[in-house]
């Protein structure tokens, strides 16, 4: 006697309809291998073109500025280590998705992470003050964005912010078939989001040198908005000033890194 799972798929009585037999995946293959030439070493992104190879339209170019993401919460004694101070794991969960949250803005599509350059955890946030988390989209390319995320801790009694932590983080924008799909390019209005979109470059084409794809990506979405790619800008990643006012304190030479695990 057949299985109801062989009469499921066209070998049973008539009457019942079978089940396509092309087009499943495996749950790992709906995650990207890469994005535009970097991670996985397996080339480019694929699934950016519908099956007829049609190449897909890229959505208008969006400002950077329409991305920007602020997030605020109180730390509480369940996000801390024995020391009072927050948890680094809890931290990078709250950079992941106020990064994804940016990419979201920005592309209007689901968005997974690909990718974080190095977090290096400047000053502790203790139990009582507030983690304010910002998060903005510095350039794309075909299907992919990087997110600058800038974390600062608040003092709620004294209003003192200090930078605590920066990083980049790499987000593929994925279609209704999670497959990763083309996304708008960033224009950037501000000399400062000029600065970023250059460095993103920069930063993206260490990343394909260290995969060794150099020369395998495809171009960015859109040249920068004025500026010389040429020209050696500020210090890569310096953070800026949290938007919500306080006092700005950058790290001190000095200092070490508060213990955040």
């Amino acid at each position: 006697m057949l299985s109801w799972a062989a009469r499921a798929i066209g070998e049973g009585p008539a009457g019942v309809r079978p089940l396509p037999r092309s087009g499943v995946r495996p749950m790992d293959d709906r995650q990207p291998q890469g994005m535009e030439g970097e991670g996985s070493g397996e080339g480019p992104v694929a699934g950016a073109e519908p099956p007829g190879g049609r190449e897909l339209p890229v959505p208008p170019a969006r400002p950077a500025r329409e991305s920007r993401v602020e997030m605020t919460e109180l730390v509480l004694p369940n996000d801390a280590n024995p020391l009072g101070n927050i948890l680094g794991g809890k931290v990078m969960h709250l950079m992941d998705i106020a990064g994804a949250l940016a990419a979201a803005r920005h592309s209007r599509r689901v968005c997974v992470t690909a990718s974080v350059d190095r977090i290096d955890f400047l000053h502790p946030i203790r139990v009582g003050e507030a983690i304010l988390v910002e998060a903005q989209v510095t350039d794309a390319g075909r299907t992919s964005m990087e997110v600058r995320v800038n974390v600062y801790s608040e003092n709620l009694r004294t209003g003192q912010r200090r930078h605590t932590a920066t990083a980049f983080f790499t987000f593929v924008a994925l279609d209704e078939h999670g497959r990763p799909t083309p996304v708008p390019a960033v224009i950037a209005e501000t000399p400062d989001e000029q600065r970023l979109q250059i460095e993103a470059r920069r930063r993206r084409q260490a990343r394909l040198a260290r995969a060794g794809r150099v020369g395998t990506a495809e171009p960015e979405a859109g040249p920068p908005a004025g500026g010389d790619p040429s020209d050696p800008a500020a210090s890569v990643g310096a953070p800026d000033p949290p938007s919500g006012g306080g006092t700005f304190d950058p790290p001190a030479g000095g200092d070490t890194p508060g213990p955040q695990a």
